[in-house]
């Protein structure tokens, strides 16, 4: 029972950088179907697995569960380090912890992972791999217990970041989906002059929160926006329209013909008598004022 706890169930293997692109060699220590863990550290990198290939920049991390018969080609100036873990090693790792169905999850699959330059947690998943590779060279006692719990860092580690990841899309296209409705919602109701509120309850968030989406995603209030839409359409009817700037308020649903002037030289800089006048003469001071559009919306 003691030789088979210790002995070893990882092993590490360093490739370092070359002159030339090369394809990497290394000797498999357990049988294929054992897990395969590579780091690449800097340069671009090729794995292949059969009809499968995939191609990174490093900082990157390739994982394939029972990987069978891999190559690694590596560009000139890459390095790497390939980690061989076998079931048994990769399910003492993973544990029986609440956590521990998350875990085996993702790492039933086969993935592929870039990292940004100085990410600290691809350098935590580097530096666990040396100090296996090390604890697996010495054969200390408590080294297989040593090299167990670093895999588990690993393995957490590169979870947690992946959870933080996906998290962060959901997240992104939640918003993206608010904004979308939003905008549709706007296209709706701009001439009945609701207000930020009332497009907050249609969406079911509060006003805070629709206003920190919208400031955020796309640099402008909530009533801004409501504000240009109308704006916008104003123009249209001051450009194309043969409608007076009375009959245009009225359109838009303004009661009060003198409350649109406010309204469109407030948002505008210029009243709505002078940029009619500016589009049928095109004057040289015309200040090239253009109705804000959509393309910024998602």
């Amino acid at each position: 029972m003691t030789e088979q706890l210790t002995r070893p169930q990882v092993q590490v293997h360093s490739l370092q950088s070359g002159l030339q692109r090369r394809v990497a060699t290394f000797l498999r220590s357990f049988p294929l179907e054992s897990n395969l863990l590579v780091a690449l550290g800097d340069g671009e990198a090729t794995l292949t697995q059969g009809d499968r290939e995939a191609t990174l920049a490093g900082p990157a991390l390739f994982w394939r569960r029972r990987a069978g018969r891999c190559q690694l080609s590596l560009a000139a100036g890459a390095s790497s380090i390939v980690a061989e873990i076998t079931g048994e090693a990769l399910a003492r790792a993973i544990g029986d912890f609440f956590e521990s169905g998350l875990l085996q999850s993702y790492f039933d699959a086969d993935w592929e992972r870039g990292f940004a330059a100085g990410d600290a947690t691809f350098a935590d998943v580097e530096e666990s791999l040396r100090t296996i590779a090390e604890e697996t060279r010495q054969q200390s006692i408590g080294g297989a217990m040593i090299v167990i719990a670093r895999l588990r860092i690993i393995l957490v580690s590169v979870l947690r970041v992946s959870a933080a990841a996906e998290t962060a899309g959901l997240a992104r296209g939640e918003t993206l989906n608010h904004l979308r409705r939003f905008r549709q919602l706007l296209e709706v109701g701009f001439r009945a002059h609701r207000s930020v509120g009332d497009y907050a309850d249609e969406l079911g968030m509060t006003a805070d929160r629709l206003h920190a989406i919208c400031t955020r995603e796309l640099g402008r209030t909530p009533k801004a926006l409501i504000d240009q839409r109308v704006v916008r359409e104003a123009s249209i009817g001051l450009e194309r329209s043969t409608l007076s700037i009375k009959q245009l308020s009225y359109a838009l649903g303004f009661r009060d013909p003198a409350h649109f002037s406010n309204f469109f030289k407030r948002v505008t800089g210029i009243s709505p008598g002078r940029f009619r006048r500016m589009v049928i003469a095109s004057s040289p001071d015309n200040p090239g004022f253009a109705p804000p559009s959509y393309a910024d919306w998602p």
